[in-house]
């Protein structure tokens, strides 16, 4: 972290009994300089003065022991409103406009992507979102993309406190979370709380990549629906157990470790709503959806995509192929990439029928 610096400039000395009276008076004329600390020396308190305030002695009052004096000020630590503000003349002009904008923060940590070519300032960028949230002790940078059946990343430490375990809180549900062993995805909170809003407590809800739970236990909490929750890392299972319970949802959620293909079957599990949030591979889990279903319900089917109708269009025809009759509402939630969004479709199905086999 950088140090503030100390600025010599006029200031007003005043015994401390008159500091607060001689402080209104230096206020209500706009005198007193913001971005300097006032300072303590002895019995005394010396207010800054900003570089034009003119005929200075005319400003307070004499009988109260005040002196003009020059003083070296403490520079106050301000609070930059983003990373190009923190690291705006500590770092080329030409390399400002190239830094992150954005970054996501779960519990205490931020994780943040770094442009190529700007991997040598990893560090200063960490440092500068420290500085621009002081509630974030950790920072960490994507050294790669979401992959694997577990959905993970590889993560870089820039800043702050070496771990990668928190504890992220989210519309009064709290989630533990390793985000180097685990996949979260904070962006989603508003659309856990939209799946929430449309569950009726009476059902039964199927999720199928659960996690650490942040849509089931957000459907069983705000809801109060009965939410089976598989999931097949073994890292991700024991957090969603233990956020299951931290919760207060044990019995309202009910964990499944292992393949969802298999385990809501195993368990003579059927639902009415089915949650698949697996946006890599959308497709490859509807028929298991579908089995899931009691004849009809809804799906709510994640991917990524250019074209909503296009996208539209393409779960259509899979779910025709698979013997659903069906109707399909799409929405882009936020872009991936400059032509691509993670996409949404609410999937209302009429009826169903197994599916040819080859």
């Amino acid at each position: 972290m950088l140090d503030t610096r100390k600025v010599k400039r006029l200031g007003v000395s005043v015994p401390t009994i008159y500091a607060e009276r001689i402080r209104e008076i230096l206020v209500k004329r706009s005198a007193i300089e913001p971005s300097l600390k006032p300072l303590r020396t002895g019995d005394k308190v010396v207010f800054p003065l900003k570089p034009d305030i003119l005929q200075a002695e005319e400003i307070v009052p004499p009988d109260l022991g005040c002196q003009l004096v020059w003083e070296e000020f403490q520079e106050r630590r301000t609070t930059p409103r983003s990373i190009r503000e923190a690291l705006a003349g500590l770092v080329r002009d030409e390399l400002l406009e190239k830094l992150p904008s954005s970054y996501d923060i779960v519990g205490d940590i931020a994780v943040v992507h770094i442009p190529e070519g700007l991997e040598q300032l990893g560090e200063q960028i960490g440092e500068a979102i420290i500085r621009v949230n002081p509630s974030v002790k950790v920072v960490l940078g994507e050294a790669g993309p979401v992959e694997g059946v577990y959905r993970t990343r590889r993560l870089v430490h820039l800043a702050g406190e070496a771990r990668t375990f928190t504890a992220h809180k989210e519309h009064g549900c709290v989630f533990h979370v390793d985000l180097e062993k685990v996949y979260f995805n904070p962006r989603l909170a508003g659309e856990r709380m939209r799946i929430a809003g449309l569950t009726r407590s009476d059902e039964v809800v199927a999720d199928m990549f659960a996690g650490v739970g942040p849509f089931a236990v957000a459907i069983a909490k705000h809801a109060g629906a009965r939410v089976y929750a598989s999931e097949i890392n073994p890292e991700a299972y024991d957090l969603l157990v233990k956020n299951i319970q931290v919760n207060r949802l044990t019995g309202r959620v009910v964990p499944l470790f292992g393949d969802c293909r298999t385990t809501f079957s195993n368990n003579q599990v059927t639902a009415d709503r089915v949650v698949m949030n697996y946006p890599s591979d959308p497709f490859s889990f509807l028929d298991t959806a579908l089995k899931i279903l009691r004849g009809r319900g809804v799906i709510h089917l994640y991917g990524f995509a250019e074209d909503t109708e296009e996208w539209r269009s393409k779960i259509l025809e899979r779910l025709t192929e698979l013997g659903a009759s069906c109707d399909i509402m799409v929405k882009r939630l936020k872009p991936v990439s400059p032509s691509r969004s993670l996409m949404v479709a609410d999937i209302e199905v009429r009826s169903s029928r197994p599916a040819r086999t080859s």
